[in-house]
């Protein structure tokens, strides 16, 4: 995982040494596709996210988030998976330059999965449920450092529906791509 942390944050500082200043901003019939992490939860999350501008100010697009976490207990071990689809619509203040300051929101569906093995006994269990809907509510800023690239921040905050996470505020970092 530190591999990963570290990895990241050296792309990202690469890519904004690479800096230009032309066309580099959100407008109406572009899109954007980004990889991000969510570092304020335990266990980090990754995703993988896109958005569309359908005007100068409007975004929406879709995000596709995944955690997963391992425990071992001594005579066996536990492990669950959270998948969550979710549906976003932002609105950017200032379209047009390079700093990309946004408000949004957007509506998921948590599918999670769990599984949990006792070596002493030969237990087994594995479940799944499809969870619930939750939408949760979201500021950032997108930070364009070229027109093809940009770095990506955003707190979100869990309006309604289940806390997966012991937490209802998330802190997401990413890098998007202008396709």
């Amino acid at each position: 995982m530190k591999t990963f942390v570290t990895t990241s944050v050296i792309l990202f500082v690469f890519f904004g040494l690479l800096t230009q200043d032309s066309n580099a901003q959100f407008r109406r019939g572009r899109s954007w596709l980004g990889v991000n992490i969510t570092v304020a939860t335990d266990p980090i999350g990754f995703g993988a996210d896109f958005e569309y501008g359908v005007s100068d100010n409007v975004g929406i697009g879709g995000l596709l988030r995944y955690w997963g976490k391992s425990l071992s207990t001594g005579g066996g071990s536990i492990d669950w998976t959270v998948i969550m689809p979710q549906f976003i619509g932002s609105y950017h203040f200032m379209p047009n330059d390079k700093l990309d300051p946004y408000v949004g929101a957007r509506l998921g569906y948590a599918i999670y999965s769990l599984q949990i093995n006792n070596m002493y006994e030969g237990y087994t269990y594995s479940g799944s449920d499809s969870g619930s809907l939750f939408l949760t509510g979201v500021g950032g800023i997108r930070y364009f450092f070229s027109p093809m690239i940009s770095g990506n921040g955003s707190l979100d905050f869990r309006i309604a529906g289940t806390d997966y996470f012991a937490s209802s505020v998330g802190l997401v970092l990413g890098i998007d791509f202008t396709l």
